[in-house]
């Protein structure tokens, strides 16, 4: 009966293990699309500022 209660304990250590993992994964996977939608939006920013240039410039593309 030790035994079982030992592997249970295990177990449940890696099962915390595993929980935690998962939880820093979901963390850095949540910044890393946030950090590329920030990304996408300063590129939309600086080609529409440089078509606006462009075209004051007289320099239509």
């Amino acid at each position: 009966m030790k035994s079982i209660f030992s592997l249970m304990l295990k177990s449940k250590a890696l099962l915390v293990v595993d929980v935690r993992q998962l939880a820093l994964i979901y963390e850095e996977m949540s910044e890393l699309a946030e950090n590329e939608e920030v990304h996408r939006s300063r590129r939309a920013s600086a080609a529409k500022l440089r078509d606006e240039c462009a075209t004051l410039l007289g320099r239509d593309e």
